[in-house]
């Protein structure tokens, strides 16, 4: 599939905010876990944590910000305020299915880069019957390095037989965006409120940036 003046063969997707519509949820429980310790939402603390997987953030969490409990205790309160939403609430971004089913159908392979935790992920990956289109998921515990390096996207690139300049990357955060962006990626950074403010940013570090999955669908039909 020829785009972006690219010949692409495989595409990896971010998970939450690209694909599925969690970043007002992980908000939310931003805000209630330091509102319980007396606190206010640090400015930029998404930014800040997004790209690392559960532990890492645990442990960026306690270290900045003075929390008592363990990265294990915070994790766990985490995971108990995240579940009920992921298991039963979180829904697909506009387009998804669209643009997956051109995907597949154009013979492409399709991955997941996430930097969540499996026990939240794959229940909703399955509740929304998305599994099939993709030949692997892939996240930052496995790789043991965050998304603001490139190995996650770089091991899943290997895999489905690619290399950088012929992989689509879809993320809707600023800091994996430029990650993949510099490691020579073609990448297409995605609209999402929680991130809005950094849009300029995503797009001087893009190939592309869409409003909506929609947009890239129509460029492929």
């Amino acid at each position: 599939m020829k785009l972006l003046d690219h010949e692409i063969n495989a595409v990896i997707f971010d998970m939450d905010g690209t694909l599925i519509d969690s970043t007002g949820l992980w908000h939310e429980i931003d805000l209630l876990f330091f509102a319980k310790r007396g606190m206010e939402l640090p400015k930029d603390y998404a930014q800040k944590i997004v790209h690392l997987g559960l532990r890492k953030a645990a442990e960026l969490t306690r270290e900045l910000y003075g929390v008592k409990e363990t990265p294990d205790e915070i994790i766990h309160e985490w995971r108990q305020m995240a579940l009920d939403m992921y298991h039963n609430d979180v829904e697909l971004k506009p387009g998804a299915i669209r643009l997956l089913e051109l995907m597949k159908s154009a013979g492409l392979k399709l991955s997941i880069a996430t930097a969540n935790d499996a026990e939240l992920y794959m229940p909703c990956i399955i509740r929304l019957g998305i599994g099939n289109y993709f030949d692997y998921i892939a996240d930052v515990n496995a790789s043991k390095e965050g998304k603001n390096s490139a190995k996650i996207y770089l091991d899943l690139t290997e895999k489905m037989n690619s290399k950088p300049e012929n992989t689509l990357v879809l993320e809707d955060m600023p800091t994996c965006i430029k990650t993949v962006h510099d490691a020579g990626f073609v990448t297409v950074a995605v609209y999402d409120k929680a991130s809005e403010k950094f849009d300029n940013e995503k797009k001087s570090n893009s190939d592309l940036f869409i409003n909506n999955l929609n947009e890239l669908a129509d460029l492929l039909k």
